[in-house]
């Protein structure tokens, strides 16, 4: 809890924060929607679904990561020019991140819904 809570702060060097925190997650939602979109594991459903738990997860993961990252480069040491250029590239990277994955996590609570509502439509 306590690596969490250093985390949520910034108190965790940028470059943890993206490259071994970030990065991973986003590597993971990219290949879990990925292979979701274009139906790898469609024949088996136990591997489709846990394609969606993975993709909703990480969807649900991605945003307080990115709000690590954000404050890590807040932090950042600005000596010179091109530290400057990566705090803000880092920060950039978290907020295109954080859209995408709360755009991920409302096409899943839509697919949920559309899926839940066909259920109870046949009752």
């Amino acid at each position: 809890m306590k690596f969490l809570a250093r985390l949520a702060t910034g108190q965790i060097a940028l470059w943890c924060a993206f490259w071994l925190i970030g990065t991973p997650l986003v590597l993971l939602w990219d290949v879990s929607g990925l292979c979701t979109a274009v139906g790898c594991g469609i024949q088996e459903p136990t591997i489709e679904g846990f394609l969606l738990v993975l993709f909703t997860l990480t969807s649900i993961a991605i945003p307080f990561a990115s709000v690590a990252v954000w404050r890590s480069a807040s932090k950042y040491p600005r000596r010179v020019w091109w530290q400057t250029a990566v705090a803000i590239g880092a920060k950039l990277c978290a907020v295109f991140s954080a859209l995408l994955a709360a755009i991920g996590l409302a096409v899943i609570l839509y697919m949920a819904f559309i899926f839940i509502y066909a259920t109870m439509d046949r009752y």
